[in-house]
């Protein structure tokens, strides 16, 4: 029989932990399948787990020797960003691969010639809360601030990719989206009403921070270990940290989408999970790689990997996500509804890498409103400042 191994480098989304137990649900049934397929062949993945900000020069490092990851499974932008570095291969998949994905997923991947990587899951922001101190979780905005009045503790982030969906409640969502789209000189005036609406927005978290019982935390780790340990009843998470909130919470673990406002929906984020092709395959390793990728985007696999790890959500549009079996399924594809409905998900490649570029930027303006060392005029100024840079 023949023994292939192949390495395998996964990144945890932004500030998240990430152990190799969560990646079990989803690969082992896609091995077990290969190995139907190929049975001459014992298959062998050597995962290795990163954090992003070490992503670039561990990938420099090695694949100067030649000793590169066959795989990696990251973000649609980070896939982005390691292809424009020249850290990983651009791939080429039958048409038939490229049409079964859903429109919006296959423009974040395409680029000239053929796909920056091959999208495999979708996992939606929402909230996670604790059910046996919040027995219906908030359906709006006030809703969750009666809580905290009630003195049920409310987790929220500063950091901005996690705070994005409070914009939509509040008005904000499509004036920070034509900032970002915007051509204009940055000495051409902005809009009034979407000053205002941005003020408006900002002038909710800076009220929201000084409430007792409403807690700002410097990262997702922050808010994930709270609700864990019982020192929080509410938290914004991403489905992929469902498995680990449901091995400390058990039953206790309650999963809704976002609460409304005023002005709207909820606006949450949504991470397209890919996986990208490393430089130093061999014509053999990059076929069976690429095999395994293409095997997970199988509709029959697309939603045993939803049903089986209730974190994720299928990218092949044939594949619909078993909802009448799960209600934290129903309440993922709730969640992805609302980020396909806001204007987060209209944003660009490029718009998308603008917002990363200036996140420690827009992470200091955040930090110095909820801790009231600037108002929230100052703040939206600033933030308007950084949204209309290149």
């Amino acid at each position: 029989m023949q023994r292939q191994t192949l390495i395998v480098y996964v990144v945890a989304p932004d500030s998240a932990s990430l152990s190799k137990a969560n990646l079990r649900s989803v690969w082992d049934p896609i091995l077990r399948t290969y190995k139907r397929l190929h049975p001459d062949v014992h298959m062998n993945l050597n995962v290795i787990v990163f954090q992003e900000q070490q992503l670039k020069q561990e990938l420099r490092r090695r694949n100067g020797r030649g000793l590169g990851p066959d795989l990696l499974i990251v973000n649609a932008s980070t896939a982005v960003d390691l292809l424009n570095e020249g850290l990983t291969s651009k791939i080429q998949v039958p048409a038939a691969v490229q049409n079964s994905l859903e429109p919006w997923v296959r423009s974040r991947v395409e680029v000239k010639g053929g796909l920056t990587a091959l999208p495999v899951a979708i996992e939606p922001q929402l909230s996670c809360y604790n059910r046996t101190r919040i027995p219906s979780p908030p359906a709006t905005l006030k809703e969750l601030m009666e809580l905290a009045a009630k003195g049920r503790q409310i987790g929220l982030s500063i950091f901005p990719q996690s705070l994005w969906w409070t914009t939509g409640p509040l008005g904000a969502n499509q004036a920070i989206w034509h900032l970002l789209q915007s051509k204009a000189s940055p000495l051409e005036p902005v809009d009034a009403r979407e000053r205002a609406r941005i003020t408006a927005w900002l002038t909710w978290l800076g009220d929201a921070s000084r409430q007792s019982h409403v807690n700002f935390f410097n990262n997702d780790e922050d808010l994930l270990d709270g609700l864990s340990k019982g020192k929080l009843d509410w938290i914004s998470c991403l489905s992929f940290n469902l498995p680990r909130l449901k091995q400390t919470m058990g039953e206790n673990l309650g999963v809704a989408s976002l609460p409304a406002g005023p002005n709207g929906p909820a606006s949450p984020g949504s991470l397209l999970r890919v996986l990208a092709f490393g430089i130093n395959s061999s014509p053999r390793t990059r076929q069976i790689a690429m095999d395994l990728g293409i095997l997970q985007l199988n509709p029959l696999a697309q939603r045993t990997s939803s049903l089986n790890s209730q974190q994720m959500l299928p990218v092949n549009r044939y594949a619909t996500p078993p909802v009448s079996s799960s209600s934290r399924l129903k309440a993922l594809v709730n969640a992805q509804e609302q980020f396909q409905q806001s204007y987060f998900n209209a944003e660009s490649t490029l718009s998308l890498n603008r917002i990363k570029k200036h996140m420690p930027e827009i992470e200091s303006i955040f930090t110095k409103l909820v801790v009231d060392v600037i108002k929230p005029e100052q703040a939206s100024q600033q933030l308007i400042d950084i949204l209309r840079q290149p």
